[in-house]
């Protein structure tokens, strides 16, 4: 298993900005593409509430997220790192809407005028359990409290 593992987590947090949320929907797991900042350890989704996973987080808050490794033709897409998430998921408190929306829109700028849209909300996913894929044979579950203070 890689020493470094880590450091391969933070490159690949800082590489990707989009993930793969998914909820339960009415009839079975759904999943959708989204874009994704962090903030003390949290993930942070800006989300329509027209959209169906929206309408599926308000009927079970319980969620995954996974973030992979984007694909070359020079890899095995089965080697991938990806990091991939359970937890609940919450809209951001008032106390931290500002700082997360300000951390957010660092991350992912485009999403400027969508926050004037009254169907738009920002919400924290809260990890409950983490597994680490970092390619072959190397994969660890990270105990949230470490990977809270890691990426926190």
């Amino acid at each position: 298993m890689a020493e470094n593992w880590q450091e391969e987590v933070s490159q690949l947090l800082q590489q990707c900005r989009i993930g793969f949320l998914a909820s339960q929907g009415e009839h079975g797991p759904e999943t959708s593409m989204a874009p994704f900042a962090m903030y003390q350890g949290n993930i942070l989704l800006h989300l329509s509430s027209l959209a169906r996973h929206s309408k599926n987080i308000l009927n079970q808050s319980h969620v995954g997220f996974m973030i992979c490794t984007p694909e070359t033709e020079y890899q095995s897409p089965l080697a991938l790192p990806r990091l991939s998430m359970q937890g609940k998921i919450e809209l951001v408190p008032d106390a931290l809407l500002n700082v997360s929306k300000e951390i957010y829109l660092e991350r992912i700028s485009d999403a400027e005028q969508l926050f004037s849209f009254a169907d738009f909300k920002l919400f924290q996913m809260v990890p409950s359990d983490i597994q680490w894929v970092g390619g072959f044979g190397s994969a660890r579950k990270i105990d949230v409290d470490h990977f809270q203070c890691m990426f926190g």
